[in-house]
C-alpha cells in the first residue's frame, strides 16, 4: 500500500544546478554571501559525478 518515493538522480541534479545557478547570480547582484551555498551544492554534483563513472 506505502509506497516510497524517490527523488530521481536527474532531478536532483537539476535541482542543485538551479541552487548554484541562483547563488551565483545573487552572489554577483544582491550580495556576495550567497555563495556559501556553492560550498555545498558544488561538492556534492562532484561526488554525484565521480560516483556515477564507477
Amino acid at each position: 500500500m506505502y509506497r516510497k518515493q524517490r527523488v530521481s538522480p536527474g532531478r536532483a541534479v537539476a535541482l542543485l544546478a538551479v541552487l548554484s545557478a541562483i547563488a551565483m547570480e545573487r552572489g554577483m547582484i544582491a550580495s556576495p554571501k550567497w555563495y556559501f551555498i556553492l560550498c555545498i551544492t558544488t561538492p556534492v554534483m562532484l561526488l554525484y559525478g565521480f560516483s556515477r563513472n564507477k
